[in-house]
């Protein structure tokens, strides 16, 4: 059965656990249960899980101990690890900071919250997973690269947006701490994240929040900004905790604000913001001339068929989705036809950038011939590939695109396609399945 994740949860109360279990294989996550510290450790170093849980309790170590056993193991260090206790205390949260652990939550925790602060994790999981296989394959290509990152550990002077009318309590908490930056009104808030790069936002929603929940959503669907972490913090039942998670809040607050919670939310945010970065700088690393189309500086078609090879062996043992979708573009012929090559390779340059751009890091994106454009998506289901296909494809084809020699904007008309790996299938059937699907 395919799932979102491995999960390795580690809990001694049979009760909570089997409880637990069962609402993780519901939200779409395979779980391996560990009954004790031990027990975790070992499974962790010899099944590799996306994510470990940790909590309530163990029988044989206290679970900060067994957070810092897991984050300091070469063999586990990148795997993040979410801690559930019986209560957040200060203390608790600020030593879980240290320890470089993900994200901490009370034992009475709300399934849907829980399911939605894990969804990113499993995604950083994924991030960790593309930049092994593409490292691998670059050896293989004599590509000297390595998928080691260093986990940020900055506490200050990261740059941060407060949004919102009654600030107060937010900004003394944070503001001692990090480059900050406070406006009350939305529109100047959309303008500030287009301008300038910010680590995070803190949204404070007071009056209606459905605007505060409406520039999350923006947030959330701009290209640029989509990875951004945004905090909501305000008061009970001014908007629905919930809904927040679905309309992208990466951490919702409520009132009387901890201090801690509030620092260690947004520090731990801000840690996972620089580690996508630094995965992203490690991955620019995977491509060379030997890798690497001459053209549009995507990755050639070689390195895409063996590194799909080793993202379906992949697939496989872990039981995980992975689609490949396909952009064809075959108007760039007119182009070539009436204006040179030149203009034509400027303007497959230019599409080669906006598809790249408008997708996720672990997205590889190389270019298979001429005008057509192939896309691996690790850990991605048809359905959730095809929103940001249709999406991709939509913006091009409404773009109107400036190229070298052509004194008036070109615009394109772009086919695509797509497939999910199904069972048994080849590399070669795959890409040419998904290849039979455009239009």
């Amino acid at each position: 059965m395919i799932h979102l994740a491995n999960v390795l949860l580690a809990a001694s109360d049979q009760a909570f656990a089997a409880d637990l279990l069962g609402r993780l294989e519901q939200g779409g996550y395979k779980v391996r249960l560990a009954t004790s510290g031990a027990e975790a450790i070992e499974a962790a170093r010899r099944e590799d899980p996306d994510i470990a849980i940790l909590g309530p309790s163990l029988a044989d170590m206290d679970l900060a101990g067994l957070a810092e056993a897991l984050k300091t193991d070469r063999a586990t260090a990148d795997m993040p690890v979410f801690l559930i206790v019986e209560k957040a205390t200060p203390a608790f949260l600020t030593r879980a900071l240290d320890l470089g652990v993900d994200d901490v939550m009370d034992k009475n925790f709300d399934e849907h919250v829980l399911l939605a602060r894990l969804r990113p994790l499993g995604r950083l999981a994924t991030m960790h997973s593309e930049l092994h296989h593409r490292v691998e394959v670059a050896n293989r290509f004599g590509i000297s690269c390595s998928d080691e990152v260093a986990r940020p550990t900055l506490e200050s002077g990261y740059a941060l947006l407060l949004v919102g009318r009654d600030l107060g309590d937010v900004a003394a908490i944070v503001g001692g701490e990090c480059d900050l930056t406070t406006t009350d009104n939305l529109f100047e808030a959309q303008d500030l994240l287009t301008a300038r790069n910010f680590d995070a936002a803190v949204l404070v929603p007071s009056g209606n929040s459905e605007e505060y929940l409406a520039l999350c959503g923006q947030i959330r669907n701009n290209p640029r900004l989509f990875n951004l972490p945004v905090v909501l913090a305000g008061d009970p039942g001014s908007f629905d905790p919930i809904e927040a998670y679905r309309r992208g809040a990466s951490r919702v607050l409520l009132r009387p604000l901890q201090a801690a919670a509030v620092h260690s939310g947004v520090v731990s945010l801000v840690r996972r913001q620089r580690l996508r970065w630094e995965i992203r700088v490690a991955l620019t690393h995977t491509s060379t001339a030997a890798s690497r189309d001459p053209l549009t500086g995507l990755y050639n078609r070689d390195f895409m068929t063996a590194h799909l090879e080793r993202r379906i062996e992949a697939a496989r043992a872990s039981n995980r989705h992975l689609t490949v979708i396909f952009f064809s573009i075959p108007n760039v012929d007119g182009v070539r036809e009436h204006f040179g090559d030149e203009s034509a390779d400027h303007l497959a340059q230019q599409l080669g950038q906006w598809i790249t751009g408008l997708l996720r890091v672990e997205d590889l994106t190389a270019r298979y011939q001429a005008n057509e454009f192939a896309v691996i998506l690790p850990d991605t289901p048809l359905d959730e590939a095809e929103i940001v296909m249709h999406r991709i494809a939509g913006v091009i084809t409404y773009t109107d695109f400036a190229v070298k020699d052509v004194y008036q904007p070109v615009k394109v008309w772009v086919a695509v396609g797509s497939a999910q790996l199904e069972e048994g299938e080849t590399t070669e059937a795959l890409i040419a399945r998904a290849r039979r699907n455009l239009d």
